[in-house]
C-alpha cells in the first residue's frame, strides 16, 4: 500500500487509501462531546464548574490507563481492526447514554467510559498506519491522517454549532443539547460499520515500536488543543520498556528536567483556563451555546490550518524559540481573558473574549509541534523515543491535576482567578524557555508524539 502526496502549499494533499475516511465519522461526534460537555453537566445535569473540572479529570485519567492498555493488548495479540471496532462501538454508545444521562454521576460515568473507549482508538489507529505502509512513507502518511482528523475535528463543531443556532423553537435547550449528543452516537455508529467494510488487517505486522525519527513534526495525537485536554492519551511504551529504571535516572537532568518542569507548568496553566472557559463564557458573559461552539470553531480551525506549515517551519528552525514566542503571547491571551472577567461584562466582552481566543489557536499550533522536538533535542542520542514518553506522560499528569483544581478555583474564588494564576505560570514558563535556548544544539531534525 502506497500513498502519493503533493507537498505544494500550505496544505498538502495526498491520495490515501479510503480506510482513513474511516475515522471520520467518530472525529465528528468526538469534537461534538467535547465542546458540549461542560454545558451539558452544568445546564442539563445541574452541575457546578467544580462537577466540570472533576468530571474532566476521570475523564482523563481513564484516558491515560487505557491508552497504555488498548496499545499493548493490541501489540500483544497482533491485531488491530477488533480493537478499533470495539473503540468505535463502545464510544458511540456510551455517547448515545450520555445524552439520556440525568444527574452529574450519570454523566461521569458514561463521559468518563467515552474518553476509555476513545483511547482505544488513536494507539491502535496509529500502529495500523505503521503496519500498512513502508517506513519511507511514514511522515506525509501521518501528516495527512492526522490533518484528516483534525479537520473532521472542526467540522463537529461546526456541526454542533449549526445545530444549537437552527433548533426548532419547540425544543427546549436541554432537549437540543441531549438530541445532539444522540445524534452523535448515531453517526459516531458510522465509523464503526466503515471499520466493517473497509479496514484490514496489515500482512506485516510490528510488534515492537520504536522512535522513528522520520515522524518529526508529524505524529501527534492532539492537534486539536481541546482534545489534547480533554483525554492526554499520552503514550509510555518507551517509558515502561525493560530496564526502565535505569534508563531514566541516566535521562532526567540537566536542561531536559528544566523543560519537564516548565512544560508541566504551561500544561497546568492552560487546563486551569480552558476547564471553566465555556462556563465563564454562558454564565459570565451570556454567551449561547451556539456562540461557544463558534468561539471553538474558530480556533479549531485556525489549529488544524496551521499545524503542518508550522511542522514544516520548526523541522528548519530552532524549535524552542518558536514556543517560547507563542508561550508569551499565551500570557498577553490570559491577560485580557482576567482583565474582561474583573471587569462589568458589557456586550464587548464577549467580542473580546472570542477574538482573542482565535491567536490561542495559532500558538497552539507553535506549541505543539515544537515541544517534543525540543524534548528529543535535549535528550541523549538513543534516548529520544524514552525522553517523549516520559514527557508525555508529565502533561497528562498536568492535566489531571488541574482539572481538578481549575474547577474548584473557579467554584471558589471565581473565573478570575483562573485566569490571573494561569497567566503567572505561563509567564515562568515562558522565562525558562527563553534561559533553555542557550543550551539547545544546533538546528536538527527532533522529535515528535509516537503512539
Amino acid at each position: 500500500m502506497s500513498v502519493t502526496c503533493d507537498k505544494s502549499g500550505w496544505l498538502s494533499r495526498c491520495f490515501e487509501p479510503i480506510w482513513f475516511f474511516a475515522f471520520v465519522p467518530f472525529k465528528f461526534a468526538e469534537a461534538v462531546l467535547i465542546t458540549l460537555l461542560p454545558l451539558f453537566v452544568v445546564q442539563v445535569a445541574n452541575g457546578s464548574v467544580a462537577d466540570v473540572g472533576q468530571i474532566h479529570s476521570l475523564i482523563s485519567l481513564a484516558g491515560v490507563v487505557a491508552f497504555i492498555v488498548w496499545g499493548n493488548l493490541s501489540d500483544k495479540f497482533g491485531r488491530r481492526r477488533p480493537f478499533l471496532i470495539v473503540g468505535f462501538l463502545g464510544f458511540a454508545v456510551c455517547t448515545a447514554l450520555l445524552a439520556l444521562g440525568n444527574g452529574v454521576r450519570e454523566v461521569a460515568i458514561f463521559s468518563t467510559l467515552a474518553g476509555f473507549f476513545i483511547a482505544a482508538v488513536t494507539p491502535v489507529a496509529s500502529a495500523l498506519v505503521l503496519n500498512s505502509f513502508p517506513e519511507q512513507q511514514w511522515a506525509p502518511v501521518f501528516g495527512r491522517f492526522y490533518q484528516i482528523a483534525g479537520w473532521s475535528f472542526v467540522g463537529g463543531v461546526l456541526l454542533g454549532s449549526a445545530w444549537l443556532t437552527l433548533r426548532p423553537e419547540a425544543l427546549s435547550n436541554a432537549q437540543a443539547m441531549r438530541s445532539l449528543l444522540l445524534f452523535s452516537g448515531g453517526f459516531a455508529c458510522l465509523s464503526f460499520i466503515c471499520c466493517l467494510l473497509w479496514v484490514r488487517e496489515s500482512r506485516e505486522f510490528r510488534k515492537k515500536r520504536r522512535f522513528t525519527r522520520q515522524l518529526l513534526g508529524r505524529l501527534t495525537v492532539a492537534a486539536i488543543e481541546r482534545r489534547a485536554i480533554f483525554y492526554p492519551s499520552r503514550m509510555m511504551y518507551f517509558v515502561l520498556r525493560a530496564g526502565w529504571q535505569g534508563h531514566l535516572q541516566k535521562l532526567v537532568g540537566g536542561p531536559l528536567l528544566s523543560y519537564y518542569g516548565c512544560s508541566g507548568l504551561f500544561f497546568f496553566a492552560i487546563t486551569l483556563v480552558y476547564i471553566p472557559l465555556p462556563i465563564f463564557l454562558t454564565d459570565v458573559l451570556g454567551a449561547t451555546n451556539s456562540q461557544v461552539f463558534l468561539i471553538t470553531l474558530g480556533k479549531a480551525a485556525i489549529e488544524a490550518f496551521f499545524y503542518m506549515p508550522v511542522g514544516r517551519f520548526v523541522q528548519q528552525r530552532r524549535g524552542i524559540s518558536l514556543q517560547a514566542w507563542a508561550t508569551a503571547a499565551r500570557v498577553v491571551i490570559f491577560l485580557i481573558f482576567t482583565a474582561v472577567a474583573l471587569m462589568q461584562p458589557s456586550a464587548m466582552s464577549l467580542i473580546i473574549v472570542g477574538v482573542t481566543h482565535l491567536f490561542t489557536g495559532l500558538t497552539w499550533a507553535a506549541i505543539n509541534v515544537s515541544s517534543t522536538t525540543v524534548v528529543a533535542a535535549l535528550a541523549a542520542k538513543g534516548q529520544e523515543g524514552m525522553a517523549i514518553g516520559l514527557y508525555n506522560s508529565i502533561l497528562g499528569s498536568a492535566t489531571i491535576l488541574g482539572s481538578v483544581i481549575g474547577g474548584l478555583l473557579a467554584a471558589s474564588f471565581g473565573y478570575g482567578a483562573c485566569f490571573i494564576l494561569a497567566a503567572i505560570l505561563t509567564t515562568v514558563t515562558s522565562v525558562v524557555l527563553w534561559k533553555l535556548q542557550d543550551a539547545m544544539p544546533n538546528p536538527t531534525l527532533t522529535a515528535s508524539q509516537v503512539t
